[in-house]
């Protein structure tokens, strides 16, 4: 698996979102303004969801690892330094994990803590299949990713179905590891790896192996 700029990966992500992502509420067959996202959001898949996030499990493996500095117009300084633990699929959803670490040798307080909006950061993950040309954001209960506008998204990305939804409250400490994870639909095709930009403004990781828990692949 190889790492990638995060810019990059943005690039590709606005182009694909149009074709393939999670849109409405988990559960909601009418949700979704595409054949696509209707179907990853309709049926059990709310269901799904829920149970992924009861059996949330930490994972202490690393699939891979990159660190970046802090985005130039950061409130804060320092790297941030991001581990990909795993991309699981079961059934209808897809369980990505990974860790977090920010590092500041300058901070003035040793016990130092900083949000994502301090770091720049935004909390929406994407997963990308290039080969299908489809990008998926995690599942949310209100709104809608795509075609509703700025409002809909809005409201899609506070409910979304992830351990962070909150920019300024979620906080790092300096020197400190914080586990993430998002649920997010299923990918169709059942592709072998994907893309997988973990938060919004820092590098992501392309070819990443996805691991089907039903043992179909």
């Amino acid at each position: 698996m190889r790492r990638t700029s995060g810019r990059v990966v943005a690039l590709v992500v606005a182009g694909m979102l149009a074709l393939s992502a999670c849109t409405g509420e988990p559960g909601d067959e009418t949700a979704g303004n595409d054949t696509a996202a209707g179907d990853a959001a309709g049926g059990d898949a709310g269901s799904d969801a829920t149970e992924a996030i009861g059996s949330a499990r930490t994972v202490t493996g690393s699939m891979a690892e990159t660190t970046s500095d802090t985005p130039g117009d950061a409130e804060a300084g320092g790297t941030v330094t991001l581990v990909l633990r795993s991309v699981e699929v079961s059934e209808q959803t897809m369980t990505v994990r990974w860790a977090t670490r920010w590092d500041d040798d300058d901070a003035t307080e040793p016990d130092a803590a900083v949000s994502y909006y301090d770091l720049g950061l935004g909390a929406a993950a994407t997963v990308i299949d290039a080969t299908n040309l489809k990008a998926y954001r995690p599942f949310c209960t209100e709104g809608s990713w795509q075609g509703g506008g700025v409002a809909e998204a809005n409201e899609c990305k506070s409910s979304m179905l992830t351990s962070v939804r909150d920019q300024v409250f979620t906080k790092f400490p300096n020197h400190g590891t914080v586990e993430g994870w998002a649920v997010f639909p299923a990918p169709e095709g059942k592709p072998a790896t994907v893309d997988v930009i973990p938060v919004e403004g820092l590098a992501g990781f392309t070819q990443a192996e996805v691991t089907y828990l039903d043992g179909d692949s």
